[in-house]
């Protein structure tokens, strides 16, 4: 008898026309039939000879292919027994604060230099993404990030308009002077162009086209996808874009994401306690992929970003909870086909909602 195990950091997720095979250690996932998954799990706990009893000799050579599969990407091997000792990978979820990732829009006009701010740096961030719309002087965007210099924050992505200083050489300083730097995204330049530095664990992206306000976030797309074991965990129970975040906007008012219409106080005058303490605040992190219409069927909604922000807004029910899928995703999991978003004539309505007409046509 010969028996196959898959890797317990190798997870089967079905999708309504296609499954995902997602190895959580090399971050990496496939795409596969629907029949294919369907033979795996039965593999899990019978043989190869029982399996091509049960689905017929007409479809041994299938189910070897499948095997092969596994096989040739090193997400499992064969036995001659089922390995009990061989466990299931816990998929348990937490963090030690209540705040993990935060982002911060900037103007030339802001000022950090208010208690809800300190009280922001006492927990344990681990992210943050500081965004500009317009120019910022090096001095201020300096003052910024000096503000994170002796915190936990692990990760720093700086989304900025281009500048005088925001020369390639200028850039890669500021990156190596603070290697919590590992993106940094200049809209507005005068070219296109990618720079990887640190082995390719940071990057550098220079883009002509302007980012004007916050309408153009939230775009569901395959290279936003993360087969990480994190994600993954955090997206069977939480929503994995607004879970545990907080944000403070151009005009100093605190959100869930900065381009969700609902505010819950302002910076200069709120108290982050207060904040934590109000239950609408938080309901928006429980909204996982599992409760949202159409995503609950894709294959990809464990290894995706979400977008709550902007919705098709099909799905709210009497309480006001968006479950409705993410209005910039052309994935149809039903077709197993992607499309523009932004031409489909079922998005027109919630388009006009978010006043989107001149941005897409400006694209």
């Amino acid at each position: 008898m010969n028996y196959l195990h898959i890797f317990a950091n190798c997870r089967l997720v079905k999708g309504a026309s296609m499954s995902l095979i997602c190895d959580l250690q090399l971050r990496k996932y496939y795409q596969i039939p629907n029949d294919m998954l369907e033979v795996l799990e039965y593999l899990a706990d019978h043989s190869l000879e029982e399996c091509v009893e049960a689905y017929g000799h007409e479809n041994k050579s299938t189910i070897q292919t499948y095997i092969n599969f596994i096989l040739k990407h090193d997400m499992g091997f064969l036995d001659t027994h089922i390995m009990e000792e061989l466990i299931p990978l816990s998929l348990t979820w937490d963090a030690f604060s209540e705040i993990t990732n935060i982002i911060l829009e900037i103007s030339p006009g802001t000022d950090f230099e208010v208690p809800f701010m300190e009280e922001l740096l006492t927990l344990n961030l681990s992210a943050v993404e500081i965004r500009s719309y317009e120019k910022i002087p090096f001095e201020k965007l300096k003052v910024v990030l000096d503000k994170f210099k002796f915190s936990t924050v692990i990760s720093i992505k700086l989304v900025l308009h281009w500048d005088s200083y925001c020369q390639e050489k200028n850039l890669k300083a500021l990156l190596e002077s603070d290697l919590r730097i590992n993106t940094m995204i200049i809209h507005s330049a005068p070219q296109d162009k990618h720079i990887k530095l640190l082995r390719d664990t940071a990057h550098i992206f220079f883009g002509k086209k302007p980012l004007d306000s916050c309408l153009q976030c939230g775009i569901i797309q395959p290279s936003y996808f993360s087969s990480s074991i994190e994600l993954f965990s955090e997206s069977q129970l939480y929503n994995t874009c607004l879970n545990r975040k907080l944000s403070v906007d151009k005009d100093g008012y605190i959100k869930n994401c900065p381009s969700m219409a609902n505010s819950y106080g302002h910076i200069n005058s709120s108290k982050l306690q207060d904040i934590l303490e109000t239950p609408a605040f938080k309901q928006p992190w429980a909204i996982n992929k599992d409760r949202i219409e159409v995503c609950k069927d894709c294959e990809f909604r464990y290894v995706c970003t979400d977008c709550r922000a902007y919705t098709e807004r099909t799905h709210i029910n009497a309480e006001g909870q968006d479950f409705s899928k993410p209005l910039k995703c052309g994935y149809d999991p039903y077709a197993n086909q992607w499309a523009d978003w932004s031409t489909n004539p079922l998005k027109q309505q919630a388009i006009s909602y978010y006043q989107m007409e001149s941005l897409i046509a400006s694209q």
